[in-house]
């Protein structure tokens, strides 16, 4: 391995939520482990598929991935997280080095993974096998075995939180409930939503059909509570919304 791909390894690591406050020799010494390996897939080529074992957590150095689930009927349906646009199941359209995926699958004992994950161009991708986890404390100094153990609770919990946030959000009886909700827990204080998905995106993470989601947020927007510039929504009267609540 090449210094400049030992670096950009040790870059992407560095952003990635398992080795939040690793110093760069704690880095090193975690991808030089017997239970780590770093690939490089092919445009095309998958890391895991639908029914493979989940052994591995894996953590994209450089390229894109693209984490999908196929539906009885031949759709493909994308699993987004709270990484990128959507907290989902703690999964993702990876394309951020550092982005982690796969653990909730490796740690839950889960039999067989039920999505896809495939290289949409050259990537290179970091594994480390459940073997580690078992024999972390064996396997590096205790102040880095303390660190990921505390990364990894923190990981969960969020993910954790975030799907709290999922169910609250699928128990609304109405469009505009889900739509007020979903826009007052991700707004600033100047009342700018700090995601931006597409319209297809928002009706997919809402469980609403696009047309339905566009006419409501454009009746939204003709009663002056919201304000609509492509996928940018900014609130106009904070008041109006939380009636829906």
């Amino acid at each position: 391995m090449s210094k400049e791909e030992n670096d950009n390894i040790v870059q992407a690591l560095e952003h990635s939520g398992l080795c939040r406050e690793f110093t760069q020799d704690e880095i090193l010494s975690l991808i030089e482990e017997k239970d780590t390996d770093i690939k490089r897939y092919e445009k095309g080529s998958f890391i895991f598929e639908e029914d493979d074992t989940p052994d591995k957590l894996y953590v994209l150095i450089e390229g894109y991935v693209e984490v999908s689930k196929m539906t009885f009927s031949g759709k493909k349906i994308f699993i987004i997280s709270d990484d990128n646009v959507f907290p989902l199941y703690g999964e993702t359209l990876l394309e951020n080095p550092g982005d982690m995926f796969a653990e909730v699958y490796m740690f839950m004992g889960k039999g067989k993974y039920d999505m896809s994950a495939q290289a949409v161009e050259e990537s290179v991708v970091l594994s480390v096998s459940c073997d580690f986890f078992e024999n972390i404390s064996h396997n590096i100094k205790a102040g880095v075995s303390a660190k990921i153990r505390k990364n990894l609770m923190s990981i969960f919990a969020m993910k954790a939180y975030n799907l709290s946030g999922k169910v609250r959000l699928l128990g609304c009886g109405s469009i505009r409930e889900k739509i007020a909700l979903y826009l007052i827990e991700n707004q600033t204080a100047s009342g700018q939503i700090t995601k931006n998905p597409s319209r297809e995106e928002l009706s997919d993470y809402l469980n609403v059909t696009r047309p339905s989601l566009s006419r409501e947020l454009g009746n939204m927007e003709k009663e002056g509570i919201i304000k609509l510039d492509g996928r940018k929504i900014t609130i106009v009267s904070q008041d109006k919304l939380e009636e829906y609540l």
